[in-house]
């Protein structure tokens, strides 16, 4: 199989592996023991400094680990004292599954407002409008939008956020082991990832950045997050695997000499249109529109017959139309992008 979605799931490094099994057959031997307990406690923490050193966060207490993204959100929002009549300010470029948590809000009478993120110049006026013209209780933002890979500009919009008291929420499934992710310059309300996808992590683990809001002096702020017995095997997998993204360039040109190339192959094949905005792109994702039935079927039969697994979506820009994403990371065989690329190349000259 020639895979093309590591933005969905990533394989993890043989280290990872061998790093859960490591410490769950050491838990195994010890379990609930006062000895146990100690190592435990011992790994968690030193898992979450890891994590934390590599996201350059001051203060690791700030990191609760997470089973995944949405429960993430669900907890956070949760945590939230909503009122009727409260406004929920959101995009069309959320993951469905964030979007479900953010429209449970409803029935709490929250009303959510959902911002269309066309191009840089317009999104960042409408959000000031929008916060000007009502008072937003929370914005719910993608820092990488999982459709096309765009990039939003997140200090322009904590900066937003800030001056019109708003809480700051953000997905950073797309971003985190993808992009440059460091919380000195970035300090929300509220900011989570998984570990499977861009970390190259096991599934089942993520971690959530939460701020000060709501902290109790009595209890490190990662307490009121994380929920019953965590698998600390999974999570010193997770931690592994982050330990490993921290020895890469951060700023990754390869990633993006591949995604020209792409650009590149898909300009010259008819009914195929490029999806992107005149902002800032994360460089291992690149999404194109079917324009017609015709191309549709070509990429179906493409897919099928030589085994690549990608992402088929339906993009707000373009509704009516089968939209593709493609993704990968340093770790994705060379061999398999170049003899994609070439499949793609023959089939524009028919």
């Amino acid at each position: 199989m020639i895979y093309l979605n590591p933005a969905g799931l990533a394989p993890f490094h043989p280290d990872v592996q061998q790093v859960i099994s490591r410490t769950l057959d050491t838990f195994s031997h010890l379990l609930y023991a006062e000895a146990g307990i100690q190592y435990y406690r011992d790994t968690l923490q030193e898992c979450r400094r890891t994590i934390a050193d590599w996201l350059r966060l001051n203060d690791e207490q700030r990191l609760a680990f997470m089973p995944n993204t949405t429960t993430a959100c669900s907890l956070v929002l949760s945590r939230i004292n909503w009122k009727p009549g409260n406004v929920l300010l959101t995009t069309t470029h959320e993951n469905a599954t964030i979007l479900n948590e953010i429209d449970k809000l409803s029935d709490r009478g929250v009303r959510v407002i959902r911002l269309d993120p066309d191009v840089p110049s317009g999104f960042l006026p409408s959000l000031e409008r929008i916060l000007n013209e009502q008072h937003i209780q929370a914005i719910v933002i993608s820092h990488v939008s999982h459709f096309d890979g765009r990039i939003f500009p997140l200090t322009a919009i904590q900066e937003l956020a800030e001056s019109h008291h708003t809480r700051l929420i953000v997905d950073g499934a797309q971003a985190v082991g993808h992009i440059p992710v460091s919380f000195q310059e970035i300090y929300p309300y509220a900011y989570f990832f998984p570990g499977h996808k861009w970390c190259t992590g096991p599934m089942g683990t993520g971690a959530l950045i939460v701020g000060n809001d709501g902290h109790q002096e009595t209890q490190p702020y990662w307490a009121g997050y994380e929920l019953g017995t965590q698998n600390i095997g999974l999570i010193a997998g997770f931690a592994k695997a982050c330990h490993l993204k921290a020895q890469q360039d951060p700023h990754n040109h390869i990633l993006e000499q591949v995604r020209e190339e792409w650009k590149v192959c898909l300009g010259h094949y008819p009914g195929i249109r490029i999806i992107e905005w005149e902002g800032a792109h994360a460089p291992g994702i690149l999404s194109f529109a079917c324009l017609d039935e015709h191309t549709e079927q070509a990429m179906h039969t493409l897919s099928s017959s030589h085994s690549i697994a990608w992402k088929t979506l339906t993009h707000p820009s373009y509704p009516s139309n089968l939209s593709i994403r493609i993704s990968w990371t340093t770790d994705t065989s060379n061999i398999d992008i170049r003899s994609t690329l070439a499949l793609f190349s023959s089939r524009s000259k028919e």
